[in-house]
């Protein structure tokens, strides 16, 4: 009777587990060929994906940007698109804007390193890549996908990361779906999605990361937004986005390291409540309709590296206590130029323009420039053309060690200019023209080894 017992329960034993391996090798399969529907749904004119390959190579877990767990499943398909230019908030912008971006050179200080890949996957995103259940990393940034983001996409229980950047997607972000309750990353800018940014976002309680800029989103910034207490980087600039940024925003955002909102119609005031964000490091919000004051708070930002406020209808006093903001690399409080994100040329590039009269720049400013903004060690660019400052440089910037770049244009500045920039022996552009400046030029200027210096129209 035990020996009866024991041989029908290694009976059943072996039944199950040559069910386990039957089953595992089917899924095996299935997802294997779920791969190589992708690989058919695309041109690979590159031949990025010659090694998804059953014949010669049948171990997917081998393919180029495909990673399994232990078991063989398909955990991440990575598969970044053409050159690249990548920023700190691990953002990526194509490296043909790098050239254009040269007009405007107070901009990308320190914020972008490049890579590059071996070619572009063009067509649309199959929607079997929505069985793929194990599926954590789904990152196809910088190829030219087109066509609506499948919605089996948005069902995918397990997906941390979903990046899309830089193809050519469209449709609407979907009002309801079922999956992403684990998204940590999303990342779908620079495409051609419409429509408003759905509530149906709100669930992303763990998202660190948002990014839908230049695309052509429309409607309100979301409140719920300042609910992401994980969240590091916030990018919604170069879209349509209209009315204020909520005052609670600045509420939960402990993490908070990069937000750019630029190139919208946003109104109102800037929120006070940014100040609370400790570890905010890029804050772009030029471009904007906002009006009011520059907010004291802004200097409780100890880590800020880069201000853009330029281009906007900003105006009183500018406020010493940036003074505080011992890292702030880059300040630029207006600007003449307006780099506005075109439509991509028949080269595939991103194209910029320059305004054909420069009577766009809003903000208008009492006062000086504060001494405490002058001596802060680590600056690199100031930038504040045309925004109706006055009174008297300070004598002697005794900070600028680190200082590269100064635009002080189109003001109201007076005095002499002897001595001011002694001790900045980086300064390679210094524009000072058309204020009320007088006296000689100091012979320590190394004026021949600058690449603009301007200080035409003064008296």
């Amino acid at each position: 009777m035990k020996c009866y017992l024991f041989c029908k329960d290694l009976i059943l034993f072996v039944f199950q587990l040559f069910a386990f391996f039957y089953l595992a090798s089917g899924n095996l399969a299935s997802e294997k060929r779920i791969l190589l529907e992708f690989k058919s749904s695309v041109f690979d004119p590159s031949g990025v994906l010659s090694s998804w390959n059953s014949s010669n190579n049948p171990n997917h877990c081998s393919w180029f940007g495909v990673s399994c767990n232990s078991r063989s499943e398909v955990i991440s398909i990575t598969i970044p698109g053409g050159c690249r230019e990548v920023s700190e908030g691990n953002f990526a912008q194509p490296c043909s804007c790098s050239s254009k971006l040269s007009k405007f050179p107070f901009y990308g200080f320190g914020l972008r390193r490049s890579a590059c890949s071996k070619g572009k996957l063009v067509g649309n995103l199959s929607p079997l890549v929505g069985k793929l259940t194990e599926l954590r990393v789904l990152s196809l940034a910088f190829n030219d996908i087109g066509g609506e983001i499948p919605l089996e996409l948005w069902g995918l229980q397990n997906l941390e990361e979903l990046d899309l950047e830089g193809n050519s997607l469209t449709g609407k972000l979907p009002n309801e779906f079922v999956g992403l309750r684990n998204l940590r990353v999303l990342n779908l800018g620079f495409n051609e999605l419409e429509g408003e940014i759905p509530g149906s976002f709100s669930r992303f309680v763990d998202l660190e990361v948002l990014n839908l800029a230049g695309n052509k989103l429309k409607g309100s910034m979301p409140s719920y937004v300042g609910s992401f207490h994980k969240l590091k980087g916030l990018y919604l600039s170069n879209n349509q986005l209209k009315g204020p940024i909520l005052e609670n925003f600045g509420s939960n955002c402990r993490y908070l390291e990069y937000l750019d909102l630029s190139w919208n119609f946003l109104v109102g005031s800037i929120p006070s409540s940014l100040g609370n964000c400790p570890r905010l490091r890029t804050l772009l919000l030029f471009s904007n309709m906002f009006d009011g004051v520059i907010p004291n708070e802004l200097g409780q930002l100890h880590k800020l590296k880069v201000l853009d406020v330029s281009r906007n209808n900003l105006s009183g006093l500018i406020p010493m206590e940036l003074g505080n903001c011992a890292q702030l690399s880059v300040l630029v409080l207006s600007n003449l130029f307006d780099p506005v994100l075109s439509e991509q040329s028949s080269s595939e590039e991103l194209s910029f323009r320059l305004p054909l009269a420069t009577t766009d720049e809003y903000n208008h400013f009492r006062g000086s420039i504060p001494m405490r903004i002058t001596t802060l060690p680590k600056l690199k660019v100031l930038w504040v053309p045309r925004a109706n400052l006055e009174g008297k440089l300070a004598r002697n910037w005794s900070g600028c060690e680190n200082l590269e770049m100064v635009n002080l244009a189109q003001n109201r500045f007076s005095g002499e200019i002897f001595g001011v920039f002694n001790g900045c022996k980086k300064l390679h552009h210094l524009d000072l023209s058309s204020n009320r400046l007088t006296g000689e030029l100091d012979d320590k200027l190394p004026i021949p080894c600058m690449t603009l210096f301007d200080i035409s129209g003064n008296l």
